[in-house]
């Protein structure tokens, strides 16, 4: 069985999910902009800070959805 068949059939839920992923990411993203900044590499550090914002973009944007979607499910 895979992951994705263990996973409910429920859009709000895979919203949670990318929700908590891109958070998750973001933790480990600056972890890796500071390792790559030690070592002097910018172009790591680059691509890791755009990888980081689309992550912060993603989280954000899942958040502002779930908001009225459960206040739908609430009326």
């Amino acid at each position: 069985m895979t992951e994705a068949s263990r996973q409910p059939k429920d859009k709000n839920y895979n919203l949670i999910t990318v929700l908590y992923q891109s958070s998750d990411n973001v933790e480990s993203l600056k972890t890796y902009i500071q390792d790559a900044e030690q070592e002097g590499d910018q172009e790591l550090v680059e691509f890791f800070s755009g990888v980081l914002e689309n992550n912060l973009e993603a989280a954000q944007r899942a958040k502002e959805m779930l908001v009225p979607r459960f206040q739908r499910e609430q009326e």
